[in-house]
């Protein structure tokens, strides 16, 4: 969906904040995403059972089907 669950875009949003900053607090939450708050409940557990090998297959399985062109 493209969805993301990033504190400042919601209850901490100010006028404030640049748009350079939303994007380092974006690339930042890639870098090391919240296993306490996921916004997918299954990589979120993956990530608190120190399943690092389980959540970037999944990452990766999530990235073909929504983020890469179809074929054909």
């Amino acid at each position: 969906t493209g969805e993301i669950c990033l504190d400042i875009l919601k209850n901490a949003w100010s006028p404030a904040w640049t748009l350079q900053s939303v994007c380092r607090a974006i690339i930042a939450l890639m870098a090391h995403p919240e296993a306490d708050s996921p916004l997918n409940c299954d990589s979120g557990n993956l990530l608190r059972s120190g399943d690092i090998r389980g959540y970037r297959s999944m990452a990766r399985m999530y990235t073909r089907l929504a983020a890469m062109p179809k074929k054909g």
